[in-house]
């Protein structure tokens, strides 16, 4: 199956890391910077809350799949170790989030690309 990896968050030692796709980085300019920063902060504090209950590095991941759709996921089993109303509308909308602004920066950039060579 193919796939566009956005982003996923790791465990660390002592916190969570944001590990987003490197061109997505390359192409990111900062007013997107300055709305994804608030959002991330705030998933990686509620993923902290749970991270003792994760039996796995990665502990949620955002990607498009081949249809187009957007998935963000939590790790196996991870999510059922979590709260319907922290789940649903706080990690997955905050991550549905993240994901709608690392597309529109793709799509930037697709568009501009495109003006560049037109």
């Amino acid at each position: 199956m193919y796939m566009i990896f956005l982003y996923r968050f790791d465990l660390k030692e002592n916190g969570i890391d944001f590990v987003l796709n490197e061109q997505i980085a390359a192409d990111m300019l900062p007013h997107y910077d300055a709305l994804l920063r608030p959002l991330v902060a705030s998933l990686a504090d509620t993923l902290q809350l749970y991270r003792s209950l994760s039996k796995h590095p990665t502990i949620l991941t955002g990607k498009i799949l081949d249809n187009g759709q957007l998935e963000v996921m939590l790790s196996e089993g991870f999510g059922q170790c979590i709260d319907l109303y922290t789940k649903n509308q706080i990690i997955f909308e905050d991550g549905k989030r993240i994901a709608d602004i690392l597309v529109n920066i793709m799509d930037s950039h697709t568009s501009n690309t495109l003006k560049r060579t037109h």
